[in-house]
């Protein structure tokens, strides 16, 4: 079986998977959401502290890491659980969110107490040669492969929620569809970066064309379907065509930005675990970047409209 071939099993696989989740998501409060999160975040970190670990020159404290790891995603959850009727909770859940509300916005406590240990334990325990990188690709770990998964729990408590999830994904993913299959098809001209030297420009923009055909024909659908849509968190089509431009420019720097890191770590996958598509990091390395850019511009043009 060609590796094209696997590609697009696998993607047809997790894509259902997907599918199912999201059409159960109100049910036990969205934890089932949650928990697949919180796993493809924890194997996100693992993933990076693996391309990341330099062995005595410096590797990351995955204990600590996972830690903290846990800690953001379950934040991300309970700030989800705000907009739901607390009577509907299990008693310790709601338990749970009273207390998260009475702390407001524990996010920035939480990384700074990470910065904190992790750069104690490190300076400690760890032999000092090597010490910044360690402390460094401690922290960044979750910050790079968790946060940003966390973020896919808020974008599903906005209004739209299952809209705007479905939108920004399909936007990035189709970016690389497009720029894969336009690239190995038609690309001659390479596009000259050392960090993925088979990429071409006919790739690029082809990936950019695709991505803007399928949103677009999604907002189409979606609105015949829902023809009394009247949301702030559904874009007009100008709008939609200039933003979906956007993400996939975003979703192309997060591919990169993977690239590098593999490139560093003189590997080809961050992992095998997904046939045709290597590892978590490999399957969701540009929605890193283009889910936070989504939420807030979302976010924002809500509160601004």
């Amino acid at each position: 079986m060609s590796e094209t071939t696997k590609r697009i099993i696998s993607g047809l696989l997790l894509g259902g998977g997907v599918v199912v989740a999201l059409y159960f998501f109100d049910a036990f409060a969205s934890i089932h959401v949650f928990i697949l999160v919180l796993l493809f975040s924890l194997m996100g970190v693992e993933e990076f502290y693996r391309l990341t670990d330099r062995g005595l020159d410096g590797r990351p404290v995955r204990g600590i890491g996972f830690f903290f790891t846990v800690l953001l995603i379950t934040a991300f959850y309970l700030e989800y659980l705000t907009g739901y009727d607390s009577s509907s909770l299990p008693d310790w859940l709601a338990e749970w969110l009273v207390l998260y509300q009475k702390i407001h916005n524990p996010i920035v406590p939480i990384l700074a107490l990470f910065l904190i240990v992790a750069s104690s334990y490190s300076m400690v325990y760890r032999p000092l040669d090597g010490t910044s990188y360690t402390i460094t690709t401690t922290i960044v770990g979750p910050i790079y492969a968790a946060v940003p998964l966390g973020i896919v729990i808020l974008i599903l408590g906005l209004g739209e929620g299952i809209f705007l999830f479905v939108y920004l994904a399909l936007a990035t993913i189709m970016t690389d569809v497009g720029a894969y299959f336009v690239g190995r098809w038609f690309g001659k001209h390479n596009a000259g970066l050392k960090v993925s030297p088979k990429k071409t420009y006919e790739g690029y923009i082809g990936g950019i064309i695709f991505a803007n055909l399928f949103v677009q024909t999604y907002l189409y659908f979606w609105l015949e379907i829902n023809p009394a849509t009247m949301s702030v968190f559904v874009p007009g089509w100008t709008e939609s065509v200039l933003l979906t431009f956007v993400i996939s420019c975003i979703s192309v720097f997060g591919d990169l930005v993977e690239s590098a890191l593999k490139r560093d770590a003189r590997i080809k996958d961050s992992a095998s675990m997904i046939p045709g598509h290597g590892g978590i990091l490999d399957l969701v390395d540009a929605m890193l970047f283009t889910f936070p850019v989504g939420y807030y511009y979302f976010y924002v043009r809500a509160m601004i409209g």
